[in-house]
């Protein structure tokens, strides 16, 4: 069975730090990844209604290829599907509601 693949950024590994302080956003994030990994493409978790207890939507405007999940009321985790449908890149924890983020801060590993 094939499952999900989850891909780190360089930005979302970077941005993973500034929830040292935020202990139940951390297990929250943990709570999702644990939901993501058993997905087996992305198209199941847009009509999964669990991935709506955890906020999941897909961003709008300029960023409406993006999709987050709520941590907290302000700290979300936004994530980008891949085409193929089967990969899923973690890319960004936005702690201000989306303000601290735009595509400028997405840096892809090599």
């Amino acid at each position: 069975m094939i499952f999900l693949k989850i891909i780190h950024t360089k930005s979302y590994d970077n941005s993973i730090k500034k929830l040292k302080k935020y202990y139940e956003e951390k297990e929250e994030l943990e709570c999702i990844i644990k939901y993501l990994v058993k997905k087996n493409k992305f198209s199941d978790i847009i009509n999964d209604p669990i991935a709506k207890i955890y906020g999941f939507e897909r961003l709008k405007h300029n960023y409406n290829e993006y999709y987050s999940f709520r941590l907290s009321k302000l700290i979300r985790l936004i994530v980008r599907p891949i085409e193929n449908d089967i990969e899923l890149y973690l890319i960004y924890i936005s702690t201000k509601h989306y303000d601290d983020f735009n595509d400028k801060k997405v840096i892809y590993y090599e």
